[in-house]
């Protein structure tokens, strides 16, 4: 393959030395100087002097990155190539803890949204460990760190049970709207924190995400303005799953078992599988965790969240050989 671009567009060194790297890891017989220099990208397709020592800098800072270029030939019939088993990485195993690490790594980025390549990366991340009794930390280390996460007001609201308002910002439809909330409960759920509260302008319990409240929370109201629901009374959702025999323990240790189902729900159980209601907040990050347990589940419903899982599957799938 080589990659060609208008002699008079100007491309930064970096992609200039990928483009490179691509170029002499795939071909076959090798690719002379004169070559590179006028069917790479970044050279400009000149043959001067200026455009040699440029592609001679190149070479040396791959090799410095511990990537071999083979030369055969000499002089100006030398050709230059890289092999794939000298430049690919091996197939990287991680322990339970150091999967944390990255897990904790990648839900520290500031934006709070992963780019769809580095959540399918995660997502394989997170399959190494999935199954592994030894791997009880990766849920309490996937802290949500994108900015402050609980704001002090809101903190200090929670525990004087005052009545606060804030900005947020609506996962379906991207609005933001004032919200106006009695604040019961503050609880980390699938690597991010959410506030359980009533929803005075629709009169419900609402579960909102911290990272999408915009803007500073306001007090309303004096200490004691309401009495707190006991746990368990939150709007949270339910998922049903099906478990194989014997895997996904930490996804049972949170869910109940469901003895009795209708005959639509028993036909997409396998048989021999356990059926599960798995309680939830965030959709998109609760289809993370059941992706990367692979076949360990299946999602019976609902559909949007079968569908999601659907979607990190593929993304992950496309992180393999035949992906690449």
């Amino acid at each position: 393959m080589t990659v060609t671009r208008a002699p008079d567009q100007t491309i930064p060194a970096e992609e200039r030395q990928v483009n490179l790297l691509l170029a002499l890891r795939n071909t076959v017989v090798g690719l002379t100087a004169a070559e590179v220099v006028e069917r790479v990208a970044g050279y400009g397709g000149r043959g001067n002097e200026a455009a040699r020592r440029m592609f001679e800098r190149d070479k040396g800072i791959l090799r410095d990155l511990g990537i071999a270029i083979t030369t055969t030939g000499r002089g100006e019939g030398s050709r230059y190539s890289i092999a794939e088993d000298d430049y690919v990485l091996p197939d990287v195993t991680l322990t339970a803890r150091e999967a944390s690490a990255v897990d904790l790594a990648a839900s520290a980025w500031r934006s709070g949204e992963l780019t769809a390549a580095a959540r399918r990366a995660l997502t394989k991340i997170r399959a190494v460990v999935a199954d592994d009794p030894r791997a009880g930390g990766l849920v309490d280390l996937t802290i949500d760190l994108s900015g402050d996460e609980i704001p002090p007001r809101l903190a200090a609201a929670v525990d004087e049970r005052r009545v606060v308002s804030f900005v947020y910002v609506s996962a379906s439809s991207g609005t933001t709207r004032t919200r106006t909330v009695e604040p019961h409960r503050l609880r980390m759920s699938e690597g991010a924190w959410y506030l359980d509260a009533l929803d005075l302008d629709a009169g419900a319990l609402r579960t909102f995400r911290l990272a999408r409240i915009i803007g500073e929370v306001s007090a309303l109201s004096e200490p004691g303005a309401f009495t707190r629901p006991e746990d368990g009374e939150s709007d949270t959702r339910e998922a049903l799953v099906a478990a194989a025999p014997g895997r996904a323990l930490q996804l049972r240790a949170r869910a109940r078992a469901v003895a009795d189902h209708d005959a639509p729900t028993a036909r997409a159980v396998p048989e021999g599988w356990d059926l599960l209601a798995v309680p939830y907040a965030d959709r998109f990050a609760f289809a993370g965790s059941l992706a990367a347990l692979a076949d360990a589940v299946v999602v019976v419903g609902p559909r949007r969240l079968r569908d999601d899982v659907v979607a990190h599957l593929t993304g992950a799938a496309a992180l393999g050989p035949e992906g690449r």
